[in-house]
């Protein structure tokens, strides 16, 4: 039986070792000399010069210098890309060009047309699915057919016609338009599926799959379609799934959950390779799909799911710290919220299996961990900060209501207590995102704690006052409180 911890485990090793020798070959390609933790990219206004200043005379090395010191602060490249660019510039012996700003191509489409074409666009397709549902069970199976067969290759055409090149506007709304011929030819291959060849619901959604995954393949052919791209993702995402659950018996989602995390792992892969356009949409479906996958597992192998799940989080996480792995800070900061969504996941399923009468020993780990990822993040030792503050602080107001599973009282008070700690800690620079965590907490468990101290139909009004005077200063806290937030989340990592 596949539900031993041998195979998830292993999966889990591959992939470890494969993000390791990844970074390794990333760094050794740049270059760059070994981290120390500390070498973060300062920003940009803290920046004067780059890691080696150019030997140039006069203001050719200074302005070099404090062009490749603004791109190293603003993340765009990496201290040893900058060494690079500098050591070209020295061999190559000359006045360096000026730096000059590329004027952005002038808009040829309003915003208006723009934005009446994707109106008339959604009405025309909402107004044909209205007339298809009033008569669609007057229709016969060929009349169905014919009707979404002719409506896809129209809306295909429609879309060939437009000259994407002409105008940025022109691109999205042909993409616009294919994306709506891949929906339509959805419903054509599932109609085809379940009333014409009379497949089961796995084989039609195979079936419907393949056929979405191959045209919007076709459209996307390679190019910076970003919409059919990631529609072709996710669709072969979904195509092996079913596949897995036609082959595999009932239950299946274990097994489908290992070929969609195969499947998810290899996107990964190749968009660190920079082998697709687009590669960071790529890599983010890849990463989606891990997660989801270990959703999967888990409900199939609940112990060993869990332990697979929160050990893909914690390698996804790990993606989003390794600096010259993910050089964007987007990047960084959405691999990290979907590995903390995986790890959140992971944590009651694993220690419900294996120990249904440790939720306060769980729920106080969690704690910890929570406290040590809020330090981290606020002593700038990662290199996305203040996302670790934000998975740190949620980290610390979910753990009460984990412990809620053996003891509701001990929750309520390591919430309220909790929440009260997170209010305070918003007070000091650099960590009012803890006021909103702490703010949110009180909300919950100063309710919850009303609503199991007074039971009874009297508490209504109570629980309902309660709220309401919470929620009064929650917005008065919030409101006093609207300069720091907008100063300090508008900094950049690694800046307190």
């Amino acid at each position: 039986m596949l539900a031993g911890l041998g195979i998830p485990a292993l999966l889990v090793i591959v992939f470890a070792a494969a993000v390791w020798l990844l970074g390794s070959r990333h760094r050794s390609r740049a270059g760059a000399a070994p981290s120390t933790g500390m070498d973060r990219p300062e920003p940009a206004s803290e920046i004067k010069h780059p890691a080696r200043v150019p030997a140039m005379a006069g203001a050719r090395g200074s302005r070099l210098a404090d062009e490749l010191g603004r791109w190293t602060g603003a993340g765009l490249i990496t201290p040893s890309e900058s060494e690079a660019i500098v050591a070209f510039e020295e061999s190559r012996g000359s006045e360096p060009e000026p730096v000059r700003a590329v004027a952005a191509r002038p808009r040829k489409i309003p915003a208006a047309a723009e934005a009446m074409g994707y109106l008339g666009g959604a009405l025309v397709v909402i107004g044909m699915t209205l007339t298809a549902t009033r008569f669609w069970a007057e229709f016969s199976i060929s009349a169905r057919l014919m009707l979404t067969g002719v409506v896809a290759i129209v809306l295909m055409v429609a879309g060939a016609m437009i000259h994407e090149a002409a105008d940025p506007a022109l691109a999205r709304f042909r993409w616009f338009i294919w994306l709506a011929s891949s929906a339509v030819v959805g419903v054509f291959f599932g109609v085809l599926g379940m009333q014409q060849i009379d497949l089961s619901l796995k084989g039609t959604i195979l079936l419907t799959a393949a056929a979405i995954a191959m045209q919007s393949g076709l459209l996307w052919w390679w190019k910076q379609r970003p919409v059919q791209q990631m529609v072709t993702l996710g669709a072969i995402l979904v195509a092996v799934t079913a596949l897995a659950a036609v082959i595999f018996a009932e239950p299946a989602q274990g097994p489908m959950g290992i070929v969609l995390w195969l499947v998810g792992a290899a996107y990964v892969a190749v968009a660190f390779r920079r082998w697709t356009p687009d590669f960071q949409l790529t890599r983010l479906a890849g990463a989606i799909a891990t997660v989801v996958a270990g959703v999967f597992v888990v409900n199939a192998w609940q112990g060993e799911g869990g332990l697979f799940l929160m050990a893909d989080g914690v390698a996804v996480l790990a993606l989003a710290e390794i600096r010259d792995l993910l050089p964007s800070r987007a990047d960084r900061l959405v691999f990290g919220a979907v590995g903390a969504v995986g790890v959140a996941l992971a944590i009651s399923p694993t220690f419900t299996y294996y120990s249904p009468a440790a939720a306060i020993v769980a729920g106080c780990l969690v704690w910890i961990a929570g406290a040590v990822v809020l330090v981290l993040g606020f002593r700038n030792l990662v290199v996305t900060p203040r996302l670790a503050q934000a998975v740190g602080g949620a980290a610390l107001v979910a753990a009460g209501a984990i412990t809620a599973n053996q003891s509701e009282p001990f929750a309520l008070a390591c919430g309220v207590v909790t929440s009260v700690l997170l209010v305070g800690l918003g007070t000091r620079p650099g960590m009012v995102l803890m006021s909103a965590f702490g703010s949110v907490g009180l909300l919950v468990y100063v309710t919850w704690s009303v609503n199991y101290f007074f039971p009874g139909q009297a508490q209504a009004p109570v629980v309902i006052m309660v709220a309401g005077l919470l929620v009064i200063g929650v917005a008065v806290w919030m409101a006093r409180l609207r300069g720091r937030f907008a100063s300090e989340l508008r900094r950049r990592d690694g800046r307190t």
